[in-house]
């Protein structure tokens, strides 16, 4: 039972009052302990000030004297007396004496004794040169104060002081000390010490000899120091601790206060009892402590009155409000009168009464409302459940869509019985790798929705009568007044004509990718080849209208992947192949790639700053893809003649690419939708700049695909920055370029010795070789690329002529003038070609020129124009395509390095397998009779060694990808990307062919 209010308000006022004493307490008890501490640590150091002075004074009063003496000692000429005339001064009275009662002698310059005021047998005569404080006397020709010391003669514990008797001409000729016997003079006088009546302990410390200089007892022999930790006044005193310290010694608190005589070196220690320290802080902390138990007393009696004068008319209000509830009603006929307190409680009540009333009326009102809506609402299904999943509403348009009444569901049934179990497992093994704890049961359908807030996703229904219905659901927690949750809303709504139109628009997207790229692929490029020559020499006339025919092919084939990649980028069907790249290497691919983008308006490409080595796990391709996107946008809205520069900044753990320009900027009002599809800030049909406004929408998806973000920075009419960030993979720093990883290529594949100079120009280089199938090392100076010729045959080598320790041309003499390396292939890579050239003067054959910038396509065609002199027999090829255009252009685009075979149709395919061997198949999916997957197993059976490259219009699922040797799109198909493939598969077929059988 609870104790009344009158005593609880007692009672809070005791605690409080209590609580205050008690801090009061807590606190001043600490302040008087810590101000008692002070004085008494204020009072030992004026002791230990006042013993200190008393100690220096006697030191000061000795050597003084001792200097006096000693100057007696001379005759006038300045020279050291007769030992008679020494022994008799010895004798007389003399104030250095009386301060040296344990012995006064006279040394000669060699340190021998030759005189003493005391007789101690064996003494005069002795010489103390080897003593310390001998050689520092002799070193400095100043007075001396030596550690404690035994004597050599006495045995006794001594300090001795030495003062040198000097020469006019400044020469040592005597010396004379004193002696103060520790065993029988104390260094002060023991009314000094000031211990007779009290527990002080006072110890004076040599540290540097670690000896007890003074005791308070005295002693026949200097005492060393404990070890550390076994004495805690010693320690105490080395560590020269701050006045107030408290230190536990002999199993009592002592407050110790420590000094060190700078002129000695001791340190002095004084420590007194923590007790006696605290003794009259106690005594005045009791007496507060009794005034304030009886103040608190006549506290808590004037409480009791108070409380009981308040709550005698309360209760009697509650006396009635019990008699209310237990006849269950409420009335608002409480009479206002009486104290303040009565008054206002009882006009409350009324109030209460008069607008639960009021709230009554409006939750009968709300419930019919809300009741309305559900019923209304017949083309979804709105089911409500508690917190364990048990279904507590179940609307009109659920009972349409599912086929079960209320009664049924209400109460009786779970979410569970409507979804496919399959569904529920495969979500349920999803959300457990995912949270990283098992997901199951209702907690699949609610786990998502309590940590967002909600959760909208595609679910199959299963109707009362088996059918399924695909619906959209969305599931939202139902949180009560004290925020916590009380059920779960699920909103769900057919989705069965949306599936519908998406097997429609994949349909198209299909026919789109086999009928309108495999054409395309062909006119993009038959006119690509004419453009290079393929054709011969054509007029300018013809060269201009067949560039604008090229360049606007090219834009269509960007226009049809950028519609088919936003679309599987929303079905979640764009493949990644996630690998680790060097990055630069991609960025310098990207800008060499997108330069001639903006050429014909002057618009150049540039990298700022320094470039960093660093690791990312992309995907090359969609990586190209996003530096394209960013690089093109950029150059299309530049000012002509500008420069659009690209950054690199590297962190701890992140890598920032920006693409920055000095267009008109990006509008303010166009800024929140600037990532969206077909976004554009001027979408008029008469628009200044070309595009769809797909760009930026699928770099966004790309990077983010890849563990990064993009964003952006602009100031209207003064360009932007576009960035995107990637997590970097760590490595170990690499501070040489010896040579590029070949893994995964083939041991016979041709090796490629690299020289040049600028190390990202080299991996340039090196990653375009290496990506062609070639095996390829570096060497960043002449005299490295002469070790390694010596060292490793190579097939080719690519030269830049601008070496920093020789010139590239004096290699190629080397080269030609050695009959080992006189045939080697040698491509130069330069950026003054025809200069070079003409130094060259035709001296060395089997040279190819190449300018910089570096073009890959004529990179790969001169090293490989360059290796195939050597070889006659052409790697034979068997092309399956329906369409024969597109055949005639993959044979030109391929060169006469290659033997084509065409099948249009599988049954002619299998019929040229059975006639010839083959070792690459180049196959296209869509075929007349058939699909080209049916051809795979085939070309397995009949031919194991020939490799089978995918020709396709639509990108591949990744469980394709491993059916074959490779996969390439006509969309993005290129001549070096066509050779660089099947040169590969080439290389791999032929290495297996060689492996060993037995």
């Amino acid at each position: 039972m609870k104790a009344p209010l009158s005593v609880r308000i007692v009672l809070l006022v005791v605690i409080m009052s209590g609580i205050l004493v008690g801090g009061i307490l807590v606190t001043v008890y600490p302040l008087l302990v810590n101000n008692y501490e002070a004085i008494i640590a204020e009072r030992e150091a004026a002791e230990i000030d006042g013993l200190a002075s008393e100690l220096e004074l006697s030191q000061q009063q000795r050597m003084l004297a001792l200097e006096a003496f000693a100057t007696r000692l001379l005759t006038d000429e300045g020279r050291l007396r007769d030992r008679q005339v020494l022994k008799a001064l010895l004798q007389q009275p003399s104030v250095a004496s009386q301060l040296f009662p344990d012995g006064l002698l006279i040394f000669d310059a060699e340190g021998t004794a030759i005189a003493e005021n005391r007789y101690v047998p064996g003494r005069v005569g002795t010489n103390y040169a080897d003593r310390p404080h001998f050689q520092r006397a002799r070193q400095t020709r100043e007075a001396i104060i030596s550690e404690p010391i035994l004597g050599r003669t006495t045995g006794l514990p001594l300090i001795s002081y030495l003062q040198p008797i000097l020469s006019p001409d400044q020469r040592i000729i005597g010396y004379t000390g004193g002696l103060v016997d520790l065993s029988n003079t104390p260094l002060i006088d023991a009314e000094k010490w000031n211990e007779e009546q009290s527990n002080i302990i006072t110890l004076i410390v040599d540290p540097q000899h670690r000896l007890f200089v003074s005791m308070r007892e005295r002693f026949d022999t200097p005492e060393p120091l404990p070890d550390d930790g076994e004495d805690a006044l010693v320690d105490a005193a080395l560590s020269l601790s701050p006045a107030g310290t408290v230190v536990a010694y002999q199993q009592r608190p002592y407050l110790v206060t420590t000094q060190r005589l700078e002129s000695l070196g001791w340190i002095v220690l004084r420590a007194l009892p923590y007790s006696d320290a605290i003794a009259p802080a106690k005594a005045s902390f009791r007496q507060f402590l009794l005034i304030a138990l009886i103040a608190m007393t006549l506290v808590g009696l004037a409480g009791a009155w108070i409380a009981r004068s308040l709550t005698r008319p309360i209760e009697r209000i509650t006396h009635r409000i019990d008699h209310m509830a237990d006849d269950a009603r409420f009335d608002s006929e409480f009479l206002e009168q009486g104290g303040p307190e009565v008054r206002a409680l009882a006009h409350s009540m009324n109030r209460l009464a008069n607008e639960r009333k009021v709230a009554d009326d409006a939750i009968r009102n709300a419930e019919r409302f809300l009741s309305n809506i559900l019923e209304a609402a017949s083309e979804v299904a709105i089911i409500a459940t508690d917190t364990v999943g048990v279904v507590t509403a179940f609307n009109k348009g659920a009972e349409h869509m599912l086929g079960y009444s209320k009664s049924e569901i209400v109460g009786k049934q779970t979410p569970a019985i409507f979804h496919l179990q399959t569904e529920v497992n495969v979500r349920s093994a999803q959300l457990t790798t995912a949270f990283g704890k098992p997901v199951e049961g209702f907690r699949v359908f609610v786990e998502k929705a309590e940590l967002y807030g909600s959760e909208v996703r595609e679910w199959t229904y299963v109707h009362k009568d088996g059918r399924h219905v695909p619906v959209s659901l969305v599931v939202t927690p139902m949180r009560g007044d004290d925020g916590d949750i009380s059920g779960y809303l699920g909103i769900a709504e057919d989705i069965t004509e949306r599936k519908r139109a998406d097997q429609m628009k994949n349909e198209f997207i299909s026919t789109v990718s086999h009928e309108l790229r495999t054409p395309l692929t062909s006119i993009s490029g038959a006119l690509g080849l004419m453009m290079g020559g393929g054709a011969g020499e054509l007029p300018d006339k013809a060269q201009k209208l067949l560039t604008t025919a090229h360049r606007n092919s090219k834009r269509l084939a960007h226009l049809i992947n950028d519609l088919l990649d936003i679309e599987k980028i929303a079905a979640g069907k764009l493949h990644f192949d996630m690998q680790v790249h060097a990055l630069m290497p991609l960025i310098e691919q990207a800008m060499e790639a997108n330069r001639s983008y903006g050429s014909h308006r002057g618009v150049t490409l540039s990298l700022a700053g320094d470039t960093p080595d660093v690791l990312v796990n992309v995907d090359a391709h969609r990586m190209l893809q996003v530096l394209a996107n960013l690089l093109s946008n950029a150059i299309k809205f530049s000012p002509d003649g500008d420069i659009v520069t690209l950054s690199v900044e590297a962190s701890d753990s992140k890598v920032i690419v920006s693409v920055i320009d000095n267009g008109p900027g990006i509008p303010a009002a166009f800024r929140e939708k600037i990532f969206q599809r077909f976004a554009q800030a001027d979408s008029s049909d008469t628009r200044a700049q070309e595009g769809t406004g797909l760009g930026l929408a699928i770099t966004r998806e790309l990077v983010e695909h890849m563990g990064g973000r993009v964003d952006f920075e602009s100031s209207e009419g003064k360009g932007s920055r576009f960035f995107f960030e990637l997590p970097l993979v760590p490595t170990a720093a690499a501070t040489s370029l010896p040579t590029l990883p070949d893994d995964g290529l083939d041991n016979d594949a041709p090796r490629i010795l690299v020289v040049e100079d600028d190390s990202d120009i080299a991996k340039l280089l090196g990653h375009m070789l290496s990506d062609a199938g070639y095996r390829v090392d570096i060497a960043l100076t002449g005299q490295e690329a002469q070790k390694r010729l010596q060292e490793t045959h190579y097939d080719l080598m690519s030269l830049d002529l601008m070496l920093p320790d020789m010139s590239g041309l004096d290699i190629i003499y080397t080269l030609r003038e050695h009959p080992a390396t006189a045939n080697l292939p040698v491509v130069v890579v330069s950026a003054q070609v025809e200069e070079n050239r003409l130094a060259l003067s035709g001296q060395a054959t089997g040279i190819d020129w190449l300018a910089k910038p570096i073009d890959q396509s004529r990179l790969i065609d001169m090293v490989r124009r360059q290796l195939s002199d050597t070889s006659i027999q052409y790697p034979r090829i068997l092309h399956v395509e329906d369409d024969a255009d597109l055949h005639e252009v993959i044979c030109a685009m391929a060169g006469d390095h290659y033997t084509f075979e065409a099948a249009r149709t599988l049954q002619e395919a299998r019929k040229r397998l059975q006639q010839a061997t083959f070792d690459v198949v180049l196959l296209d999916i869509g075929l007349p009779d058939g699909s080209g997957w049916e051809l795979v197993e085939d070309v397995r059976a009949r031919q194991p060694d020939a490799k089978v490259v995918i020709l396709s219009g639509a990108d591949m699922a990744q469980q394709h990808h491993d059916k074959v040797e490779a996969v390439l799109l006509k969309s993005r198909l290129s001549k070096d990307a066509l050779i660089r493939g099947i040169d590969a598969r080439i290389q791999s077929s032929r290495l297996s062919s060689k492996a060993p059988t037995g």
